[in-house]
C-alpha cells in the first residue's frame, strides 16, 4: 500500500468500511474490464483514483482495528479482518494493473477482449436515444437491475463521465450508458434504449 500522506479519521463501523470496499472494488473491477474494452483512458484513471480510495479504506480498517482490539484474544480475532482487507486490496491492485496497460498504450491481444465479451456476463455500450422510455427517469424509477438484468456502471454523458451512478440519477437523451449483464439482457436494454422495446419489466410505457 502506498504512503497515506494525510489521514482524516472518519468515525465509521468496521462493517460500513467493508461495504464500501467491497462494493469500490466491484466498481473497479467493471470499470477495468470497461477501459480495456473501449480502450478508454479515461474510464482507467477513474480505475486508479479508487485504488487510492481502497488504500485509505483499508489504512482506516487498520486503525480502527487496532483502536478496538481490548485484549490478546480480540487482537487475535482481528487478524481475519486485516486478512480480508488485504485480499480486498489485491483485487484492487489487479484492477488498477490491467488500467495501466491502457494508460499506457499497451496493444493487447485480441483474445482479451474476445475472453471479456464470452462471458456469462460482458460490458455492454448502451446508447439512448430521444424516443426511448429511459429518458427523463432516474435509475431508481426505472430498476434496470432488477427488470432487465443489466447494473449501470457509468454513464457518458456529452464530454463527461459519470462513475457509479446513483438511484437518482436521471437519464437523458444522449446518455451513453456502460452496463453489465447477460449477452441477452444488453440488447434487451439497447432496443429500450433505441425506443423499438417500450416495455420495461411488466410496465408498458407510451409516449402521447
Amino acid at each position: 500500500m502506498e504512503d497515506i500522506e494525510e489521514f482524516k479519521y472518519e468515525p465509521k463501523s468496521v462493517k460500513e468500511i467493508f461495504i464500501e470496499m467491497k462494493n469500490t472494488v466491484e466498481l473497479m473491477i467493471d470499470l477495468a474490464y470497461a477501459s480495456i474494452l473501449f480502450g478508454d483512458k479515461e474510464i482507467a484513471e477513474e480505475v486508479l483514483e479508487l485504488e487510492e480510495r481502497i488504500d485509505l479504506l483499508n489504512y482506516q480498517l487498520m486503525t480502527h482495528t487496532v483502536l478496538a482490539a481490548r485484549n490478546v484474544k480480540e487482537a487475535e480475532q482481528a487478524t481475519t479482518i486485516l486478512q480480508m482487507a488485504n485480499a480486498i486490496e489485491d483485487i484492487s491492485n489487479a484492477a488498477g494493473d490491467l488500467a495501466k496497460m491502457v494508460l499506457e498504450g499497451v496493444e493487447l491481444h485480441p483474445i482479451i477482449k474476445e475472453t471479456i465479451l464470452e462471458g456469462e456476463e460482458i460490458i455492454g455500450r448502451i446508447v439512448v436515444t430521444p424516443e426511448s422510455v429511459l429518458v427523463g427517469r432516474t435509475l431508481g424509477e426505472l430498476e434496470l437491475a432488477t427488470n432487465t438484468g443489466v447494473w449501470i456502471i457509468a454513464v457518458r454523458r456529452g464530454k463527461r463521465w459519470i462513475f457509479g451512478p446513483d438511484k437518482d440519477f436521471k437519464i437523458r437523451a444522449g446518455d451513453i450508458l456502460i452496463g453489465r449483464g447477460t449477452r441477452t439482457s444488453i440488447d434487451q436494454l439497447k432496443e429500450i434504449a433505441r425506443g423499438i422495446i417500450r416495455v420495461i419489466g411488466n410496465e408498458r410505457i407510451g409516449r402521447d
